[in-house]
């Protein structure tokens, strides 16, 4: 029995479509033989005994238990398959890398993947580890906001980054970041992802994922930056509360089918991997460049508070250093920081 589950885990694994059709046929049969409505040529038993309804059959147990075996196996099929849980060995398997998943952390449960980088950042940590978490308690965005996403269905995780830069590039790294969560679910989902300025990635106009970067001093003060991105992969419009920021989706809605999601993990660690080392370089410009193709803020017209003041005009650009470039009312030419100034909804 033992080598028999293991055979039917690892066939479910790998080809669950085809699999899910055999254990049809399988379950029917045995809903036929509990219901007495086989064939009669598979009515005979030993060529001589007819199988009687009430008759308590030794032949019937085992098939009515195989029955029960094949919903079981169906069951553990559709977790392995629907891709609910992330492995650190699989993410890492064949990661081609030079500095983003040097050390890949899988939590079952945490208040923020933020707060547990925060304390890896006092250590010796290497640089570019992350840290997956498949819950959070706590997990929050930008300005504050709140980020909840269902248990195995979102990718949740914070990158550690070792690097020197100044204090105006904040809001480059943060696009640097968008740029390349943008352009893995464009190439690897075709799904018309874009950015919403400065840290929101959305689908069709609604929200799929986000951005935040936090500064932290390390050990004999090295600046730590905590990338925390967040991502709705596997939730469907029942796992949406009904109020929120901006209207909310998730890429299994948007392509109409389960995404594997170590798959994705994998993808966007290389595009990250990618880009930081373009923003690493001080190629600047190409970040800019691909975030002004990417965002949809552009020509908007729209108020922005910055501290504390509230200013309304028209998107014209994005600047070298990813700031938000706005033509005010009174034609004044203004660039707002990532880091202080938010979008008022």
């Amino acid at each position: 029995m033992l080598t028999f589950k293991l055979l039917m885990t690892y066939h479910l694994y790998n080809n669950y479509l085809s699999q899910k059709f055999i254990f049809s046929s399988i379950y029917h049969m045995a809903k036929a033989i509990t219901e007495d409505n086989l064939p009669n040529s598979l009515h005979k038993f030993n060529g001589t005994t007819s199988l009687q309804r009430d008759q308590p059959s030794r032949i019937l147990e085992p098939v009515v238990m195989v029955k029960h075996q094949i919903n079981h196996y169906l069951q553990d099929a559709h977790i392995l398959n629907s891709h609910n849980r992330l492995i650190a060995e699989e993410i890492t398997r064949e990661l081609k890398t030079k500095i983003i998943g040097s050390n890949v952390i899988v939590l079952e449960r945490t208040t923020s993947t933020m707060d547990t980088a925060k304390k890896l950042a006092h250590t010796s940590f290497k640089n570019g580890a992350v840290i997956f978490a498949e819950e959070q308690t706590k997990g929050r965005g930008r300005s504050g906001h709140s980020w909840s996403c269902p248990k195995y269905k979102g990718l949740l995780f914070t990158l550690l980054v070792k690097h020197n830069m100044q204090p105006d590039h904040l809001c480059l790294l943060t696009g640097t970041m968008a740029v390349s969560i943008t352009e893995t679910i464009r190439e690897t989902l075709q799904l018309p992802a874009e950015i919403k300025w400065p840290n929101d990635i959305l689908i069709g106009g609604k929200k799929v994922g986000g951005v935040l970067v936090e500064l932290e001093k390390g050990l004999k003060k090295q600046s730590v930056f905590l990338i925390g991105i967040g991502i709705n992969v596997n939730l469907t419009e029942e796992d949406f509360p009904g109020q929120t920021r901006l209207p909310a989706t998730s890429l299994a809605i948007e392509s109409k089918e389960p995404i594997n999601r170590i798959f994705l993990a994998k993808a966007l660690l290389q595009d990250i991997d990618k880009w930081y080392s373009i923003l690493k370089n001080d190629h600047y410009r190409y970040i800019t460049d691909r975030w002004r193709e990417f965002c949809v803020t552009i020509g908007e017209k729209l108020t922005i508070t910055d501290c504390g003041n509230e200013y309304t005009g028209k998107v014209i650009d994005i600047s070298n250093n990813g700031g938000l470039m706005m033509k005010l009312e009174n034609g004044e030419i203004k660039i707002f920081r990532g880091e202080h100034a938010t979008i008022k909804y």
